[in-house]
C-alpha cells in the first residue's frame, strides 16, 4: 500500500486526467444527427480509464466518476487499454506533478 495522497493532489490527478481522457478523436466515425441527416465525420469521446483493485480486480470507469469509493491505490493504479497495450496514465501523471514539485516547488500537499 503506498503513502496516503493529500486530498489536493487527489482532486489535481483526477482533474488531470479528465482533460486527458476527454481529448479523444475517432475520425473514422460516422455522426448523423436529427432526422437522420449526416453531420461532420468524426467524433470525439471521453476514453474510459481503467481502475485495479489490490487484488488484481479491475473497474472500468465510464466519465469523470473518480469519487472518494476509490482508494489512493486504486486511483494510483489507473491506466487506459489500447487493445492488448495500456498507458499507466496515473502514474504518468503523478510522475509529471513529482517532477513540477522538484524543478518548480509546486506544493500539492495541503
Amino acid at each position: 500500500m503506498s503513502e496516503p495522497m493529500s486530498k489536493t493532489r487527489r482532486e489535481l490527478l483526477i482533474e488531470m486526467e479528465s482533460i486527458l481522457g476527454n481529448e479523444c478523436y475517432n475520425a473514422s466515425i460516422e455522426n448523423y444527427g436529427p432526422g437522420g441527416v449526416r453531420q461532420a465525420p468524426g467524433r470525439s469521446f471521453r476514453y474510459p480509464i481503467t481502475l485495479r483493485d489490490t487484488d488484481g480486480t479491475t473497474t472500468k470507469v465510464k466519465a469523470s466518476s473518480i469519487n472518494s469509493f476509490f482508494s489512493d491505490d486504486q486511483v494510483r493504479s489507473g491506466y487506459y487499454a489500447f487493445g492488448a497495450n495500456q498507458l499507466d496514465v496515473m502514474s504518468g501523471l503523478e510522475k509529471i506533478l513529482e517532477l513540477l514539485e522538484q524543478r518548480y516547488g509546486l506544493n500539492l500537499a495541503k
